[in-house]
């Protein structure tokens, strides 16, 4: 065999090869072409960058939820007092029909009642 003949396939430059970053090691594909020092320099940047993202998505869901949170007591709030004057205006009617009763059973009553009829309590 000729040495043609062995040399059949892919014929990649050596440029190719080389670490997309240019830093003169040889990059790998499934690192996206870097070299395994420019890979974890990248990496690191985007996953610093992602960090950084999600601390200010969560600061911002907080911020709302405590809004949320806060406008909600408001409302409660306000729904609380209109609760507090139902409660305050039940009370007051059955304190009165419990007075209303009171005033049957009383003793006056009772004395009064038995002249009308008559009776003698002994």
């Amino acid at each position: 065999m000729s040495l043609k003949s062995e040399r059949r396939g892919i014929h990649v430059d050596q440029s190719e090869l080389l670490c997309k970053k240019g830093c003169g090691y040889y990059g790998n594909p499934a690192w996206q072409g870097f070299c395994s020092k420019c890979w974890r320099e990248e990496y690191h940047k985007a996953r610093q960058k992602q960090i950084q993202e999600d601390w200010e998505l969560a600061e911002r869901l907080q911020r709302e939820e405590e809004e949320a949170f806060a406008s909600s007591q408001s409302n409660q709030g306000a729904q609380s007092l209109t609760f507090s004057k139902f409660e305050e205006k039940k009370t007051n009617e059955k304190t009165r029909k419990v007075t209303t009763v009171k005033k049957f059973f009383s003793a006056s009553s009772r004395v009064g009642s038995k002249k009308v009829h008559g009776f003698k309590h002994r």
